[in-house]
């Protein structure tokens, strides 16, 4: 029985270790005993209403009209009142502008007129003299371009025909000439043309013609280029009847035109 103090002591030692592992500390009492906080719930607004103001149609007409007034109250308030003078003026100077463009356009139209080839034909000697001629009997004529610009790629052609009067046209019989070699008439350098009857004239013509019952017509046309309307081909008709002292002139051929290029 040597053992049985050290079981007596073991027996006595074993529950108390047990009720002091049993026992919790004083730290986690605290911290079962502390209440649990709970965590804060968020705010809800309130739920919005969206209201409705309904306006009848008096208070929308009465609505619109003041809106109306007030546009137009600040449109012609003093402050804009610069404004809408210069407005004005604008228009006015505008209405001016177009007005010098015109004038400008109608002197620009005068310029280039007095540039333009222009070509003039008359009497180059005295036509009677010349048709006197029995080894050449003829009608000479002066050309000559009045313009500074001169005409190109220019050519003529001519008709002459003892004719009675009133004149009524060439026929076939006439003795027609036409030069297509092209040439250059510059500015105030005559070019004469010789017209002769190559045919002659008949005594009994001849009587007939200084007797003045007919008349020796004669017809010259000329073409040329204008530079300033390349598309097309100018030409200028000259349609004369000998005088005695001069040219009678044939209404039917005197006129000036443009054509357009043949291709």
């Amino acid at each position: 029985m040597k053992y049985a103090p050290t079981f007596a002591l073991l027996a006595i030692m074993i529950p108390v270790y047990g009720q002091e592992k049993a026992l919790p500390s004083r730290s986690e009492e605290e911290r079962t005993e502390q209440p649990k906080q709970t965590a804060p719930q968020a705010r809800t607004s309130p739920p919005t209403v969206n209201a409705t103001n309904q306006q009848g149609p008096t208070e929308e007409k009465n609505r619109a009209k003041t809106k109306e007034e007030s546009y137009f109250s600040r449109l012609f308030s003093p402050e804009n009142l610069p404004n809408i003078g210069l407005f004005f003026a604008g228009i006015v100077g505008i209405g001016v502008a177009v007005r010098t463009l015109k004038a400008i356009e109608a002197q620009t139209r005068v310029l280039v007129e007095t540039q333009r080839p222009r070509i003039v034909a008359t009497a180059h000697d005295d036509p009677t003299k010349t048709l006197s001629d029995q080894n050449a009997r003829r009608v000479e004529l002066q050309v000559i371009n009045k313009n500074p610009m001169p005409a190109y790629d220019y050519r003529y052609e001519s008709w002459i025909e003892v004719l009675p009067f009133p004149f009524e046209d060439f026929t076939l019989a006439a003795d027609h000439f036409k030069f297509d070699t092209t040439s250059v008439l510059y500015p105030d350098s005559p070019q004469v043309i010789n017209i002769p009857i190559r045919g002659g004239i008949t005594p009994a013509d001849f009587v007939e013609v200084r007797r003045l019952r007919k008349h020796v017509c004669v017809r010259l046309r000329v073409e040329y280029a204008d530079p300033f309307i390349p598309n097309r081909r100018c030409y200028a008709d000259f349609g004369f009847y000998i005088l005695p002292k001069g040219l009678g002139f044939l209404p039917k051929y005197n006129g000036v035109g443009y054509e357009d290029k043949k291709v």
